[in-house]
């Protein structure tokens, strides 16, 4: 049986959580951070919903790095980030990068976790 070749590996490697993968794709072929998958998503996306940060720090070095890049859906990473049980650390990083809190996705909907995210940063709770 012949081995497929994996046609997103560094999508394949956010999404596991699989961080000198990841490191040693960017270093060789950095275009890849930003390839749309079959599902409309970047690595950065997959990255955040398994909640790697240290994929998504890597991912923040990339030149064309967009905090606001949003998914097939209109989702970004901050949206994805918020929706998490976890994700508060990863929030607070693509806060830091720039993100923006008032996107909304294709269906018109903003983070669910919204008000708490404008909440931290007006309170610094």
């Amino acid at each position: 049986m012949a081995e497929t070749q994996d046609k997103f590996p560094l999508h394949t490697a956010a999404r596991e959580g699989k961080v000198s993968v990841a490191e040693t794709i960017l270093k060789t072929e950095p275009k890849l951070a930003v390839r749309e998958d079959d599902d409309g998503r970047l690595p950065i996306h997959w990255a955040a919903s398994s909640n790697c940060i240290d994929i998504i720090i890597l991912l923040t070095q990339i030149r064309s790095f967009d905090p606001d890049v949003q998914d097939g859906s209109g989702w970004t990473p901050l949206m994805i980030s918020a929706s998490l049980k976890d994700g508060e650390d990863l929030v607070n990083l693509l806060l830091q990068k720039g993100a923006d809190v008032n996107l909304k996705n294709h269906n018109g909907q903003v983070s669910r976790r919204r008000f708490t995210i404008l909440s931290s940063l007006r309170f610094g709770v």
